[in-house]
């Protein structure tokens, strides 16, 4: 009793452990993908940003052109109003300027440029953009974020924007991070234009801080944007109630799921070759039987897993492991030798009686698949001609031409070699003449439709009148009733297994089944 209380104790310790734990990663995890998140939006943002001084300066780009069609070179009353019109009206252009030899000032749209320190600018100290007759220049006009944009368009005449780009920063951050980011418009490598600066720096001196800088590819302009992490971690965040609820209530999940794993005494792997070890995969035969007659005349060897408690485990709850692990070719040897030991004596006595087991591709083109078959055999002391190899179709061959050769091989010891779910999965009907077979097993998903489907009993006759062509034998695979019997019968199909006849039985049974057989039981065909 103490050891068991002992035992439950270290799992409840470690089931506790599993919650907190999942708590802590919930919540971890749920700050990374909120800061990631933030991450992603303020390089967007940052991106925005650029695009909408892009499209500024292809604006005053634009006007500029328009504006070379009018003739301003003599500045005349009608020219002086149209710059002055457009100043008024066109957003962030705040005025145009007409320049002459040497980038003397002509006129502008804005009378008291000259006054006020907006003109007779230096345009040698400008950026030259993709078009080599415009260019931009950062004004420096007490900081406010004014950029020309000049445009040449002969030697004694220059057309110039001055833009103000300071309200780029008026809209684009959200609320909470307003006084939070540093942001700047930067003309080549530092020649800043406009910025945003928070107005209390001493909340924005983070030790750890996140940059973001975009580049125009058109023009020589960036962006860059720096914010604090605890700032960006604590922006959007408003699900972290949630969240942590969640996390608690998955530890919760987990805690129990732990329990139920850690009370396990072992892996599937582990307790699977245990089990080989003891012997507790045995085989079930199903019938095989003549349809004709009806005659028993071979069966199927099937796999169950019998555990120590007395139940019984199907193929689809251990097989699919089996084939992963690579026990199934260990398995499939131990249910071969078993079953001669349960039908040997009457395999002996009945020469035609044939018995076949499943063989997955990757056992039958292993290499030491025919020696080790014909060992075990040989031991058995029946008759390789009464033993068939099915080859499933859950996997596909890597070599065919390889596989192709080993089959070549076991028919010539004298095995027979079966095609097993012929017609779906792996083996398509492609593979019917190239693998050279003796039998093929018509899948299961026809015989059910055969009575009543027309396409089905097609699919079945064509199948049968292959194997005709190629000296082959057919089985009908999951026969379960006496109309699929007699239609099977109809399209000449050979041998068939299924319920009708009988389920797959423990080897006593099933030699006490083919012993009772006595008479033959004949179909009479369809009229």
């Amino acid at each position: 009793m103490e050891k068991l209380l002992q035992y439950l104790w270290v799992r409840l310790l470690l089931s506790a452990l599993v919650v907190a734990g999942a708590a802590v990663v919930t919540r971890f995890a749920y700050d990374e993908v909120v800061f990631s998140s933030n991450k992603s939006q303020m390089e967007e943002l940052n991106r925005r940003t650029l695009q909408r001084a892009e499209l500024a300066i292809d604006y005053a780009v634009i006007t500029l052109s328009e504006l070379s069609l009018t003739g301003l070179g003599n500045c005349s009353e009608e020219s002086l109003m149209q710059l002055h019109r457009i100043s008024y009206l066109r957003g962030s252009i705040k005025d145009i300027q007409v320049l002459g030899v040497n980038n003397r000032l002509l006129c502008a749209g804005e009378s008291m440029a000259r006054q006020m320190g907006l003109a007779d600018f230096n345009l040698d100290q400008g950026y030259v953009s993709y078009n080599g007759a415009i260019s931009l220049h950062n004004i420096g006009f007490k900081n406010s974020g004014l950029l020309g944009v000049a445009w040449q368009m002969r030697p004694d005449l220059t057309l110039f924007a001055v833009l103000n780009l300071d309200s780029l920063f008026f809209d684009i951050f959200p609320a909470p991070l307003r006084e939070q980011v540093n942001a700047s418009l930067v003309l080549g490598a530092d020649d800043k234009i406009a910025s945003h600066v928070p107005n209390d720096m001493g909340r924005f001196d983070a030790k750890e801080k996140v940059r973001f800088s975009s580049a125009s590819e058109r023009y020589p302009l960036k962006t860059s944007f720096e914010i604090g992490v605890p700032v960006l971690r604590a922006w959007n965040r408003e699900a972290e109630n949630f969240v942590s609820g969640a996390g608690i209530l998955l530890g919760i999940l987990l805690g129990v799921l732990s329990f139920s794993v850690l009370s396990r005494p072992r892996d599937p792997d582990a307790e699977m070759r245990e089990s080989l070890k003891k012997g507790e995969f045995i085989p079930f035969m199903q019938p095989i039987f003549s349809i004709p007659s009806r005659k028993i005349i071979g069966c199927e060897v099937l796999m169950r897993w019998e555990k120590c408690d007395g139940s019984i485990v199907g193929p689809l709850g251990f097989i699919p492991l089996a084939e992963s692990n690579g026990l199934i070719v260990s398995m499939t040897r131990s249910i071969m030798a078993q079953t001669f030991v349960e039908l040997g004596e009457y395999m002996l006595d009945n020469p035609d009686f044939k018995v076949a087991f499943n063989i997955v591709p990757s056992d039958l083109v292993s290499g030491c698949c025919a020696e080790e078959l014909c060992e075990i055999v040989a031991r058995a002391g029946v008759a390789r001609q009464q033993v068939v190899l099915e080859l499933t179709e859950r996997q596909d061959f890597e070599d065919l031409g390889k596989a192709v050769a080993i089959i070549r091989q076991l028919r010539d010891l004298g095995f027979k070699v079966a095609l097993d779910d012929t017609g779906v999965g792996h083996n398509g009907l492609s593979n019917v003449h190239r693998l050279g077979v003796d039998i093929i097993k018509i899948d299961k998903m026809f015989i059910d439709r055969v009575s009543i489907d027309r396409s089905a009993m097609t699919i079945v006759m064509m199948l049968v009148k292959l194997a005709r062509e190629l000296d082959m034998r057919t089985v009908a695979e999951g026969i379960e009733t006496e109309e699929q019997l007699k239609t099977l019968f109809e399209c000449d199909v050979d041998e068939g297994q299924g319920y009708l006849v009988s389920k797959p039985l423990p080897a006593g049974q099933f030699l006490e089944l083919v012993r009772k057989q006595d008479k033959p039981y004949n179909i009479k065909t369809a009229a």
